[in-house]
């Protein structure tokens, strides 16, 4: 009771997020569905000016679930609103003309061979002529110098070259085409110098110009002073959400340490801006307009701050909470910490209902309400008599309440889990403190001062460079972290039944609370043995890379894998594709790999026995591998599993194919995969 009274805003958020994740589930059109809000709404506000005249609880519970089905509602329409399919005009409806015109909707990014960008499209030309048309696309200019001069709001043409996006193309992959998807881009492409022209104008919003403007000379002041290109990608992460020059090796340390959240501009970096500016302006000592004043110039540097950022969900949930708690604040007016965490959840939806699957807005949302509920609870486990003492203690407490609530979530998205996160952090956030501090008078004096603003970054720079080798030794310490965990969505929410149930017995001392908390565990357990007795204990698989074979056979929680040579030896390639089939499917992450040339010649390895000639067998299974076959196939030949590279001629295909008989054919993706299907196609029928 003590939550739906005190946190109103709490009741209407909930069903209102439940109202956005089964839209899909509501076949419904936008049309009906705004007609049952704008009733339930006048049945909702009826019966309020009823029950003020007439008491009734039963009238009254009736009404309350009037309102919270409104909010769920809401919620669906507010995702069928952002819903492309309901647009005639947008370019999933019109992806068939020749040229698009657009502009660029961001600044584009430098990569090692292309910059990315989105574009928003604007007209899209056809047989018939150029039409107006909307919706975003993602794509890559080839590096040349022209890509080079693109900015925020250009307007360009380009051939239409562009592709749908697509699904995972092995089992188990990122989802490339969800992720677009939730952003509303449904189309990328590689855009070729030449196939793309500038037209010299230009679209822009000047706030968001302004926004890339402070970017592009902050960039250019730290890419000045600071020397050291590792050194610099951290510090201009930190101090303005910069992320392009950020180090792989240092970012990989970072994230399993539990420390990547320094990073990237979070709720951490609004704080200490806050906690700064409040104590440089000496809020808590003013009153009346004064207060009002200086409240209205911290919001105003908080909303420019989250400007630089390009409104970074999380930058933007933070500055909407500590918004709240200023306004709240300059009019005397008590802020409960829950109602301001929901209602700027709440706007953020509104404003784009997709942010509930983006992996920073979830981790955001529960780092907070975590650190806001448990950090006072873990700080009583250890009262400190210094300030000092109750320095540290704190920060081993939000440290703790932060990695609690999100431990499940960075468990089933990222699969690994940091150890040693309490001694990571300690060591990391204070210096992150000092380092934003200097960074932020760094950007005051680094465009009239050139030695003090190269004095700042050689300061900033040591505290980066000492965090870094903390980070990297631990990094390194045997079972630092685990890795490769693989849980169920399930799972997940078994965990945090787990926790919260532990967290009513502990705290209000609930008597149901341990007996449902082992019953989450046991449910935890099923799960578990369910997705164990799903997973086949012995398979064969050929995994899609573009251009080469890749080969997988599982027994025994085993794998061995039979590659090319440039898979053979590019780990971090081969590794992209396989890493997470071996997570899901909770293989052993030490697989034996073979090289597939061995298959010309006659050898075996454990089950997998090569009779040459490019012939396999695996437990009773013959597999072919045409790539591989060194002399025609004069003779007919029966396999189970017929596998098309790249190497072999369509006129050699049209001699063979008809003498070979198969149960499933697999043609490796490649610039010709279209022809070799209709080529296979053709056989396959005459096979029949």
């Amino acid at each position: 009771m003590y939550v739906w009274r005190h946190i109103p805003l709490l009741k209407f958020l909930i069903p209102f997020i439940l109202g956005i994740v089964s839209s899909d589930y509501v076949s419904v059109s936008l049309r009906v569905m705004l007609v049952v809000v704008v009733g339930l709404l006048s049945i909702s506000v009826a019966s309020h000016f009823f029950l003020i005249k007439k008491i009734s609880l039963r009238f009254h519970l009736v009404s309350s679930l009037l309102v919270l089905l409104t909010f769920w509602s809401v919620g669906v329409v507010s995702m069928k609103v952002h819903n492309p399919f309901l647009y005639e005009n947008h370019f999933l409806e019109n992806d068939g003309g020749d040229y698009i015109l657009a502009r660029l909707s961001g600044a584009p990014a430098e990569n090692e061979k292309s910059y990315g960008c989105e574009l928003e499209v604007l007209k899209v030309k056809d047989s018939t002529g150029w039409k107006t048309a909307n919706g975003k696309v993602q794509v890559y200019f080839a590096k040349d110098s022209i890509a080079a001069l693109l900015s925020y709001g250009d307007v360009i043409v380009l051939r239409n070259t562009l592709r749908r996006t697509e699904g995972p193309a092995n089992r188990h992959q990122f989802d490339f085409n969800k992720y677009y998807g939730h952003k509303g881009i449904y189309h990328n492409g590689f855009l070729k110098s030449g196939s793309w022209w500038d037209t010299g104008n230009s679209q822009k919003n000047y706030l968001y110009a302004l926004g890339y403007a402070w970017q592009a000379a902050l960039k250019g002041a730290f890419d000045k002073h600071f020397k050291n290109k590792a050194t610099k990608g951290v510090a201009q992460a930190i101090v303005f959400g910069y992320k392009e020059d950020l180090d792989a090796e240092w970012l990989d340390a970072f994230s399993k340490t539990g420390t990547i959240h320094v990073l990237a501009v979070s709720g951490l970096h609004v704080g200490i801006i806050y906690i700064l500016l409040s104590n440089l302006l000496m809020i808590s000592r003013s009153k009346g307009k004064i207060l009002i004043i200086k409240s209205a110039v911290l919001l105003l540097v908080l909303f420019f701050y989250s400007l630089l950022t390009g409104f970074a969900p999380s930058v933007s949930r933070a500055s909407t909470m500590f918004g709240l708690v200023i306004i709240a604040k300059a009019f005397n007016r008590n802020s409960n910490i829950y109602n301001t965490l929901s209602f700027a959840c709440f706007v953020l939806l509104v404003i784009d209902p997709h942010n509930i699957y983006n992996v920073g807005f979830q981790f955001s949302f529960l780092a907070v309400l975590g650190i806001v509920y448990y950090k006072d609870f873990f700080r009583g486990w250890w009262p400190q008599s210094t300030l000092f003492g109750d320095k540290i203690v704190s920060l081993l407490a939000v440290s703790l309440a932060a990695q609690l609530v999100t431990f499940p979530l960075g468990l089933y998205y990222f699969h690994q889990y940091p150890n040693f996160f309490m001694i990571s952090n300690l060591i990391v956030i204070p210096c992150i403190t000092v380092i934003l501090y200097f960074g932020i008078l760094f950007v005051s004096v680094a465009f009239w001062s050139d030695m003090l603003a190269s004095w700042l970054a050689y300061v900033i720079s040591l505290y980066i460079d000492f965090i870094a080798a903390a980070v990297s030794y631990i990094h390194e310490i045997p079972y630092a972290f685990f890795e490769g965990v693989h849980i169920t969505f399930g799972q997940m929410i078994s965990i945090y039944a787990v926790l919260l149930f532990i967290t009513l017995a502990l705290v209000y001392r609930w008597k149901y609370g341990f007996t449902l908390a082992v019953a989450s565990v046991a449910l935890f357990l099923f799960l578990d043995s369910q997705y164990e007795n799903s997973l086949e204990p012995a398979e064969f698989i050929s995994f899609q890379v573009a251009n080469e074979t890749l080969l997988g056979f599982t027994q025994h929680n085993k794998l061995t894998l039979l590659a090319t040579e440039d898979l053979y030896l590019n780990n971090k390639k081969r590794d992209f594709v396989i890493k997470p089939f071996i997570i899901n499917e909770r293989l052993s992450a030490d697989y034996a790999i073979i090289p597939l040339s061995l298959s010309k010649s006659k050898q075996a390895f454990g089950d997998i026995h090569f009779l040459g000639n490019g012939v396999i067998i695996w437990k009773g299974k013959s597999i072919l591998v045409l790539d591989n076959v060194t002399e025609y196939i004069h003779k007919p030949l029966d396999v189970d599993i017929l596998i098309i590279g790249i190497k072999k001629s369509e006129r050699y295909l049209e001699k063979v194919l008809p003498l070979i008989s198969y149960g499933e054919a697999i043609v490796i993706p490649s610039w010709k995969t279209l022809s070799l299907e209709r080529l296979l196609s053709k056989y396959n029928r005459i096979n029949r």
